[in-house]
């Protein structure tokens, strides 16, 4: 009898765990996003981040040769018409620079600079500054800044609102080439 109770009890366990929701992932190759969805049971519920969207930087960018039209019905030049010849690597490369920014690290940030830039003919100069170029609204731009969504025309790839960072290839290397706090 005690077994037959076990067994009962194992079974249920099993038809149980088997009306878990299962999580789907969808693979599209003519997109630069893979798209996570969750299914589950009629009765709703969800699991926190399966519902989010994923980048996935292995695919070719769409927009590397073919002008962008942004949510704010702005239109930008494609990454090579702006001198970006791999706009994944540029990506990559600004992910990093948030991750600088929040840190605050005034060092390596000053390093990404091609000095000399107006306003600022040394490092020093840039240094001495930072914490007035990247004030808390400044700093809030950056890190909620869309990797997939940075403008860029002739004069480069730019952030923030009203162009307070410009970057261009210089030497093989991202540079920041221009600073308007």
């Amino acid at each position: 009898m005690r077994n037959w109770v076990l067994v009962l009890i194992c079974m249920g366990m099993l038809l149980g765990a088997c009306n878990e929701p299962i999580a789907h992932i969808e693979l599209r190759a003519d997109s630069t996003k893979i798209t996570r969805t969750y299914k589950s049971k009629p009765t709703g519920g969800s699991i926190p981040g399966l519902n989010a969207e994923v980048i996935d930087y292995t695919l070719a960018n769409p927009y590397q040769s073919k002008r962008q039209l942004f949510r704010d019905s702005t239109i930008c030049m494609s990454w090579d018409q702006a001198g970006f010849p791999n706009a994944k690597r540029f990506i990559t490369f600004f992910e990093h620079f948030q991750w600088d920014v929040m840190d605050r690290n005034k060092e390596r940030i000053a390093g990404l600079i091609a000095f000399p830039i107006p306003g600022y003919p040394s490092r020093a100069d840039f240094i001495r500054d930072f914490d007035l170029i990247f004030g808390p609204e400044f700093v809030e731009q950056i890190l909620h800044q869309n990797p997939m969504e940075i403008y860029r025309n002739k004069a480069g790839a730019m952030i923030g609102n009203d162009g307070q960072l410009w970057f261009q290839i210089r030497g093989g290397q991202y540079k920041i080439v221009k600073v308007n706090p």
